[in-house]
């Protein structure tokens, strides 16, 4: 078949460039089209399911009110998805757009949605230098593409912003700017908690400057939004503890979600130690996978600024989004660095096919939404049959995750063998 006229031009490297390019056209323009039809629409009843949230949690900053009040009323088993449940600083920095009004508000934050998406592409593009044409196409096409990307638009979501600060903080660090880098990292874990574990991290690595300027940044910028924000210590007392307990939500796409539903599927599963087996195994999983991350992300000699910086930066996003307790897919979106790192990687070691389709199996997953099962539309099950097809569905991303970051667990394991043999090599070959 590949001596076959319109089967061999997909083996011509000219012709799969310009076949890459056009599909990035294409999603490019499907972005735009989407982005203005989603603009001219946005109505309040548009804006229900998060930003309204965002906003009365900003007005109550503005006005010096309590911006967890709706959360402390409204909480139950599954209510606190609809109350404000970040950080007080995200509060502090949208209450100066709530003279505005709840549309206008919304649009300038969509405005900063997108710009923190692009900015994030840009700064990914600088970061993998090693990217060559067809790899700079293939990751744009890969996010313009990319499911979690149009769902954090719709619903105005945080983590394009927190994809552009974690990038800028391996930006700085890369060139050794630790002070721009901790002051990043305090930004990002000011909006999500989970980048806090980017000081254990980058300490790990040997770059302890880097990480008590973070934790110095981030104990100053908490304790500013505390005073700024009376009454938003709550966070750490009332909101992180309750939110802290995951969901069994369908959506939640992280291990927490998968033993809450299994819970919620068999709860004597375990006799009357079902729950407490659950939290404990929850705990140990989210315990393995960041230990075993923070483990493995060592370098040998000058390979901790290089590969094993980006790699192990990647590796530890991936792995914050399998142990959180919550992860949404519009949470995926910061897998765009992750995947950024792979194809650079790649590019450069050439390890082999199978990495390729490692790492595309991983995307495919994380893309599709559990909806594309036939489940029950009424989110009632019935019979084993209907829990088994539940558990399998609603796990996709999380077999997609658990994909990417055994594949860049790998990526680390064979950079450090390699800067471990490299002294051993002749110098003919090292310089080559």
């Amino acid at each position: 078949m590949r001596t076959w006229y319109g089967v061999r031009r997909l083996y011509e490297p000219r012709f799969q460039q310009r076949v890459l390019l056009l599909l990035v056209i294409i999603a490019a323009g499907y972005y735009a089209v989407w982005s203005i039809a989603q603009w001219v629409g946005l109505t309040p009843a548009a804006l229900r399911f998060d930003f309204v949230n965002y906003f009365g949690g900003a007005q109550a900053a503005a006005h010096g009110g309590d911006i967890y009040g709706d959360f402390k009323r409204s909480w139950g088993t599954e209510a606190w998805v609809v109350a404000y449940i970040y950080p007080p600083f995200f509060a502090e920095l949208l209450a100066p757009l709530t003279p505005l009004g709840l549309v206008a508000a919304a649009r300038i934050w969509l405005i900063a949605v997108h710009a923190a998406f692009f900015g994030s592409l840009a700064l990914l593009l600088r970061i993998h230098p090693e990217l060559s044409r067809p790899g700079r196409r293939l990751l744009l096409l890969g996010a313009l593409g990319f499911m979690p990307v149009y769902l954090n638009l719709k619903f105005q979501q945080v983590a394009t912003v927190w994809l552009l600060l974690v990038t800028a903080t391996l930006w700085a660090a890369l060139r050794h700017r630790d002070g721009r880098a901790g002051i990043f990292i305090a930004l990002a874990a000011s909006l999500k908690v989970t980048p806090i574990f980017l000081i254990p991290l980058f300490y790990r690595l040997g770059r302890i400057r880097l990480a008590v300027m973070a934790g110095v940044a981030l104990v100053a910028l908490t304790a500013t939004t505390m005073l700024a924000s009376p009454g938003s210590w709550q966070f750490f007392t009332v909101v992180l503890p309750r939110i802290g307990l995951g969901t069994a939500n369908w959506d939640n796409g992280s291990i927490d979600g998968l033993v809450s539903r299994i819970v919620q599927l068999s709860p004597n599963l375990l006799g009357d130690n079902t729950q407490t087996a659950a939290k404990v195994l929850i705990v140990l999983a989210a315990v393995v996978v960041i230990g075993v991350t923070l483990w493995q992300a060592r370098g040998v000699g000058p390979a901790a600024n290089g590969w094993t910086l980006r790699l192990s930066v990647a590796a530890l996003m991936t792995a914050l989004l399998i142990a959180s307790s919550v992860t949404w897919q519009h949470h995926l979106v910061t897998l765009l660095l992750p995947l950024a790192t792979a194809i650079a990687w790649m590019t450069v070691r050439r390890p082999g096919h199978r990495y390729g389709w490692w790492l595309f199996a991983g995307y495919a997953m994380c893309w599709i939404d559990r909806r594309a099962f036939p489940l029950p539309a009424n989110l009632q099950v019935h019979g084993a049959g209907e829990a088994t097809l539940v558990l399998a569905a609603t796990s996709v991303k999380l077999l997609g995750l658990l994909l990417l970051w055994t594949l860049l667990l790998q990526m680390l394991r064979q950079e450090r063998a390699a800067a471990l043999t490299q002294p051993a090599r002749p110098a003919a070959d090292a310089a080559a």
